[in-house]
């Protein structure tokens, strides 16, 4: 891409960037970023033109940003409405040709944009979003959206198990006379199940299967609207998100509620992720900033300087992915209505020399998911009796990884599973001094073959 940085733009791109202190300008200006995907200094960013200067489009930096090329000049101008990566390379993208309308078509490319394949053969209608197994690269799943009478729409659910070459229609869900709308999502932790959200104008339903989308059946009516996502989580089994207030459940979808501590009103939902490789947090992005927390105790911290970048982004788009976190460079990246901007996010406390432990902390393991190792890292801020054990989800005590006396100090210590079945694992610190426990936690990691 030509980089059109005009100077009333520097001068506003550098004004934002000192407002934000710890937040970088990566590129794109003049840009409403979408979808980000980010390894190393590679970066995919499926963008709009809201002035409609015919500029959308899917932009891929290899130098971390310093320069872009356009890979889908040939399909023409058009806002990239959906985009998924798989681990052969292949990279599918939803390409708009009215620019931020909420349907498009589906292409496919093999080599990086040089050709691209459209995939004609799903419905008669516009693909809404797309979503590949995070189990298996050929396994597909879109939403299209049939419009009828007033604006009301109906969604079906498609799936392929053969990279899109064909599909099945799997939608076997409720509707009224004003359509119906659906949501989708994986169950990160079993690549058997799946969940639907179904909003009918008039009810609300979340269905499950157990099959891969063969056999749904009814699992609640959870508090839902047309503007809510579903997700899973990548370490809790049977937790689901219902974003945007969020909701929370704990039990497939049978109770939900409330997790909205920390956020400040009078702001919209735009976005939502969660970082399994470098933090383990789960990030909301709102339009007056990007926030944080854990995945146990809900709190949502707004990350400092977000407040001050460029966030007016649209709301109609479903599945926005303008949040990912680098494990490479340990930054997060963050795709905004100008632009891509990243910050530091963790910095690696077993390399800080002279530093002053003041608690007790079972990290999370990493990488995970993980095959067939990953590194489990603590601190010990006192001498202590440490133990490090690790289970299988039924409690059946796996390996005993540390079991002795540890002086003041920061651990790793690595843990093999080559023996070992696919599956959620736990494990679990305990630190004891003069036979009384000063400190125990655990935390779940996915062994994924």
């Amino acid at each position: 891409m030509k980089k059109t940085v005009f100077t009333i733009i520097t001068l506003i791109l550098s004004t934002i960037t000192i407002c934000a202190q710890t937040w970088d300008f990566v590129g794109l200006d003049s840009l409403v970023i979408f979808h980000l995907y980010v390894e190393g200094d590679t970066i995919y960013a499926g963008t709009w033109d809201r002035n409609n200067n015919l500029n959308s489009g899917l932009y891929y930096s290899s130098d971390g940003g310093n320069n872009w090329t356009q890979l889908d000049s040939l399909l023409g101008e058009g806002a990239i409405l959906g985009l998924e990566r798989n681990i052969d390379n292949t990279m599918y993208i939803i390409k708009c040709p009215c620019q931020a309308g909420s349907v498009g078509t589906l292409y496919k490319t093999t080599n990086n944009g040089q050709s691209w394949e459209p995939i004609n053969n799903i419905s008669n209608y516009g693909i809404r979003s797309i979503r590949i197994s995070p189990f298996n690269p050929s396994e597909i799943y879109t939403i299209d959206v049939n419009y009828f009478g007033g604006g009301d729409i109906l969604n079906s659910l498609f799936k392929s198990t053969e990279g899109g070459n064909s599909w099945e229609d799997i939608t076997a869900f409720p509707s009224s006379s004003h359509g119906s709308a659906l949501k989708f999502a994986f169950d990160l932790t079993d690549s058997m199940n799946l969940y639907v959200t179904v909003d009918t104008q008039f009810d609300q339903y979340l269905f499950k299967s157990t099959d891969k989308g063969n056999n749904w059946f009814f699992v609640s009516t959870p508090p839902i609207n047309n503007g809510s996502e579903i997700y899973t989580d990548y370490f809790l089994p049977d937790r689901i998100y219902l974003i945007s207030k969020p909701y929370v459940s704990n039990d497939c979808g049978l109770s939900w509620f409330v997790a909205d501590s920390g956020f400040t009103e009078n702001s919209s939902y735009i976005s939502f992720y969660q970082d399994k490789l470098t933090t383990g947090l789960l990030y909301i992005l709102h339009t007056n900033g990007l926030y944080e927390s854990g995945n146990v105790t809900f709190y949502w911290d707004r990350l400092e300087g977000s407040e001050y970048l460029p966030l007016d982004l649209p709301t109609s788009i479903w599945n926005l992915k303008n949040i990912t976190v680098d494990e490479t460079s340990k930054k997060i990246y963050l795709g905004t209505s100008n632009g891509i901007y990243r910050k530091s996010v963790l910095t690696d406390i077993l390399e800080e020399e002279n530093l002053d432990i003041e608690e007790f902390i079972l990290e999370q393991n990493f990488p995970n998911p993980f095959n067939p190792s990953t590194t489990i890292s603590y601190h010990v801020p006192e001498t202590s009796f440490i133990t490090l054990k690790v289970y299988d989800i039924l409690g059946n005590e796996i390996a005993t990884l540390v079991n002795e006396e540890k002086p003041t100090g920061s651990y790793e210590i690595n843990f093999i599973g080559e023996n070992l079945a696919s599956g959620v694992y736990i494990y679990r610190v305990a630190a004891v001094k003069n036979g009384r426990v000063l400190f125990t936690d655990t935390k779940q990691m996915i062994l994924l073959r």
